[in-house]
């Protein structure tokens, strides 16, 4: 059975959970991190798990020794922002991974009991992938938290953005790969050099033809490493800025590299591009006459008498005299029942129901909403683009997720820099 709605991640850490009970041999510790620990057990799992993802999505395998040290330095990871959680309350409660684990079952096509039996004919212990789904969530809090309380956009950085793009590149959207070769906080002039020297290799094969995502499973010390530095579809705001020139000046399978930034070096690769998609609004434009019943004015009474008002414009009384005489919706009333044009959504669900069944120029019979009792004549539709409209809140959205993005990497390579880690079979690493 192939379960759905699982990050990458997470499928890996279930599909490990299985592998477990294979293991006969002692298991010992690998790594201490701060307050933790990660044993061998714990590494082998995670390789066997990642390399089984691997193959499924036909990617080539990286040799042993660099797998081992990419998915040691995932798990050093997961365990630092885990700590961090517990210190600063992050909590998952059970009534939210109840939930998420609903949310599971349901995108699977089956009710929690259905699921959970699944998972056990998988060979998975249940128990422990629930666990796993905690810990993944924690760490989603954590990512969350930490990135809207550090990371924020202003009105001037819009501005500066959309003054700068102009209308070069806005109309695209990019899928990028990168691969950092990570320097730790204050590095030696010897580990720039060597860092610096390692991306300028990397720059070299690329020139040479040398497959960029099996460099990047190889070499980066970034979160997407396994992945072939897979950054996936950014839009130009989305674009980390530190790459934003190269990026916009590349034709799909360029690279540019090594750029400098607090983490290290970076080497940047356009995979594909491709034009945005519209936004297209449907919008319709109408006029009625509201009637509220109130103590005075009873529900049939005011059914009654749009009955009547629509009776009378059919034979050719204006709707605009009535509207303007009887409508208890003074601010259209006014303008003779007018409303101008609606976007989907814009208006209470009931008008917004009659008015798209109505041909343009074709009176509704008397309907009632939250509002009152309504009848309406839809006066135009239109298509409108609204890319150009909505582009300002977009790009703020996308700034901003960008911007959580760089601060909350950055606070996870400071915490690796900072932390205590010890490997007891290697003392003089």
């Amino acid at each position: 059975m192939k379960l759905i709605g699982l990050s990458g991640t997470l499928l890996g850490s279930l599909l490990m959970l299985n592998l477990a009970a294979a293991q006969t041999t002692l298991d010992t510790i690998i790594a201490i991190v701060d307050e933790s620990v990660i044993t061998q057990r714990e590494l082998a799992n995670r390789i066997q798990l990642i390399s089984i993802d691997l193959k499924r999505s036909q990617r080539r395998l990286p040799p042993d020794d660099v797998l081992a040290r990419q998915v040691l330095e995932a798990l050093i990871s997961d365990s630092l922002l885990l700590q961090e959680a517990a210190r600063r309350g992050v909590k998952i409660s059970d009534s939210q991974l109840n939930q998420t684990m609903q949310r599971l079952a349901r995108q699977n096509k089956m009710t929690l009991s259905e699921f959970r039996k699944a998972l056990i004919a998988d060979g998975l212990d249940y128990e422990k992938y629930r666990q796993t789904v905690g810990r993944e969530m924690t760490i989603s809090t954590l990512q969350r938290q930490y990135s809207q309380r550090n990371a924020s956009i202003s009105d001037a950085e819009v501005d500066e953005f959309i003054e700068q793009s102009g209308g070069d590149g806005a109309s695209y959207e990019y899928r990028l790969s990168h691969i950092l070769i990570a320097l730790p906080d204050a590095a030696t002039p010897n580990q720039v050099d060597l860092a610096q020297k390692t991306a300028l290799e990397i720059m070299s094969r690329l020139d040479q033809g040398d497959n960029f995502d099996q460099l990047a499973n190889t070499f980066s010390a970034g979160d997407t490493a396994l992945q072939g530095g897979d950054l996936g579809w950014r839009k130009k705001a989305e674009i980390p800025s530190l790459f934003t020139a190269q990026v916009l000046s590349m034709e799909p399978g360029g690279h540019a590299g090594p750029i400098r930034s607090a983490s290290g070096f970076h080497v940047v690769h356009l995979k594909q591009r491709r034009d945005l998609e519209q936004v297209i609004s449907q919008q319709v434009r109408s006029r009625h006459i509201l009637i509220k019943p109130n103590e005075l004015v009873s529900e049939e009474d005011a059914q009654q008498r749009l009955h009547e008002f629509r009776e009378r414009i059919l034979a050719g009384e204006d709707f605009t005299r009535l509207a303007q005489l009887y409508s208890v919706d003074y601010a259209s009333g006014s303008n003779g029942g007018d409303i101008g044009w609606m976007d989907p959504g814009a208006t209470a669900k009931e008008y917004q129901t009659v008015a798209n069944q109505l041909a343009e120029g074709e009176l509704s019979e008397p309907f009632r909403s939250q509002f009152g009792w309504h009848l309406v004549e839809v006066t135009g539709r239109r298509s409108v683009d609204e890319t150009a409209q909505t582009r300002r809140q977009k790009i703020y959205s996308q700034l901003l997720q960008q911007k959580q993005r760089e601060v909350f990497d950055l606070w996870k390579r400071r915490l690796r820099d900072e932390a205590y880690v010890v490997f007891p079979d290697k003392p003089d690493a």
